[in-house]
């Protein structure tokens, strides 16, 4: 959908507009404890209440947003424990996915489209929207892989993925592009345990690289709204 806002036609109203709140938390348009007005999102993305409010549990199940009894949606605060947990989830998703990919090539399917990912990855103006093709390279690694779960289980993962591949720019390096062209040659090659090593490594060399930036970034929990109450211990 790119920078388009939803439309009130057409099919998939609810998860078009979940894509348009979705890029503007990733991109810091809506901040992290800011609360949803329906009435100015519903004007902005030129759609009706009923989808906005439609698209709301899609993005509280990707754990974007938060809802709270008589007081409304608001967006999720990230956190360095958030950035933690995803690269935790990353490192028994990814390999396994690599791992599925390259046995499916190997058992006869075609690796164009992810070849094709690789060299858009590499060729691709750098910058902010590197985190984009990054995110589609390891997207087109899951669908190549092939597996219905992990495609659903990746799914609910993705859009923190793309959060945090913007949050660390300076990780898209040469040497990103590197790792990433061993891994996607291992899968185009067949090679499935060569490609679940790559995967974890990638993974972990990310994660390492990453997480003193974040540190300096990112609040290590989230910070209590005002007139929150909270329960007196018994």
């Amino acid at each position: 959908m790119g920078n388009q806002e939803p439309s009130e036609s057409g099919a998939g109203l609810s998860e078009q507009v979940a894509e348009a709140l979705r890029e503007r938390i990733i991109s810091g348009q809506l901040p992290g404890g800011s609360k949803l007005n329906e009435r100015e999102l519903s004007a902005e993305l030129q759609v009706s209440r009923i989808p906005l409010r439609e698209a709301l549990p899609l993005l509280e199940a990707e754990g974007f947003i938060h809802s709270e009894v008589r007081r409304g949606s608001f967006v999720h605060t990230f956190t360095l424990r958030d950035a933690v947990e995803v690269f935790d989830l990353r490192l028994r998703l990814e390999p396994f996915a690599a791992q599925c990919a390259a046995l499916r090539v190997a058992g006869g399917a075609s690796p164009e489209d992810l070849l094709a990912s690789l060299e858009y990855a590499r060729t691709g103006v750098p910058g902010e929207q590197a985190s984009g093709r990054n995110s589609d390279l390891h997207e087109e690694i899951v669908r190549l892989a092939d597996h219905d779960l992990l495609r659903r289980l990746s799914s609910l993962l993705n859009g923190r993925v793309r959060w945090l591949f913007r949050l660390t720019p300076e990780r898209d390096t040469p040497g990103m592009w590197e790792e990433h062209a061993e891994l996607v040659h291992a899968i185009a090659e067949g090679r499935p345990a060569l490609a679940e090593a790559l995967a974890s490594a990638h993974v972990e060399r990310g994660r390492h690289a990453s997480l003193p930036h974040l540190s300096e970034r990112l609040p290590s929990e989230p910070v209590p709204r005002r007139g929150r109450k909270t329960r007196s211990p018994a």
